[in-house]
């Protein structure tokens, strides 16, 4: 019935046309318009696309957490405190998950070490600031890091970091209290003895066995990461508007046959 419309308005428009019919012509020619734009097939579905996925890799607690965007468990991450409205972002870009067992205590310490151990993001403030501690190599027995191989276990409590390592024992911050800070394990504090930062109460009761979380402990064990996570987006369609108005058109011309409207393509 549209095309017949359709047909009918054309002829009609080319009829005033030659006759100069002006009035008539305008008359026709909004009438082919409108019968054109009712049957027109119109792009008529939103698309989806993805971006980059963001998730929480790690939580200290129902408030705190660590938070990652990028593909494949690898990209930005943020230290965020939701109730204190705390966003810090700890990396730009690469940054990874830890795969070894990791407990950390809601304190205002926070120690999150790099996948390779280089470094340590380390802060005072609850998670306001964050500066590096970078792993000391030279000990007694030689240069060394530690690395995803050889760490066991990450344990933060009562503001120290710990976390073992099968060829160096148990490494630790000092306690918290003072200025300065530096993550030695045994071997390094006898290379190190002597020197005043070393030494004193802040580094003393050096820990035989790794500390045991309290039973009251409210974050995770280890960090966990999806790999496969995409996070779709809606771009809605453009053509909206029209396709409404289309529809209002061809209810006024009485077809109620509906168009079929083409997917969109990229």
């Amino acid at each position: 019935m549209l095309i017949s419309y359709l047909l009918l308005s054309l002829v009609l428009f080319l009829f005033c046309f030659f006759k100069r019919w002006h009035l008539f012509c305008w008359l026709s020619y909004s009438v082919f318009l409108v019968c054109f734009l009712a049957i027109i097939p119109l792009p008529g579905e939103d698309k989806v696309k993805y971006r980059a996925p963001t998730q929480v890799v790690f939580r200290f607690d129902e408030h705190r957490f660590i938070q990652l965007t990028g593909y494949g468990c690898q990209g930005r991450m943020y230290y965020v405190d939701d109730q204190k409205q705390i966003y810090y972002e700890l990396a730009r870009h690469s940054a990874e998950v830890l795969t070894e067992p990791f407990a950390h205590m809601p304190e205002d310490y926070i120690f999150i070490p790099s996948t390779d151990y280089s470094n340590i993001d380390f802060s005072q403030d609850g998670g306001r600031s964050f500066t590096s501690i970078h792993l000391k190599t030279t000990d007694l027995i030689g240069n060394y890091r530690p690395d995803y191989n050889t760490v066991e276990n990450i344990v933060v409590v009562n503001n120290q970091l710990f976390f073992k390592d099968k060829n160096r024992g148990i490494y630790r911050s000092p306690k918290p209290i003072g200025s300065g800070f530096a993550v030695l394990s045994p071997a390094h504090e006898e290379y190190l003895e002597g020197l005043i930062q070393y030494t004193g109460y802040r580094w003393t009761d050096q820990p035989q066995t790794m500390p045991i979380m309290p039973a009251d402990y409210p974050g995770w064990h280890r960090w966990k990461c999806d790999p496969n996570l995409k996070q779709p987006i809606i771009v809605y369609n453009r053509y909206a508007p029209l396709i409404k108005l289309q529809a209002q058109l061809r209810h006024l011309l009485g077809v109620a046959e509906e168009v079929t409207h083409e997917k969109e393509t990229d």
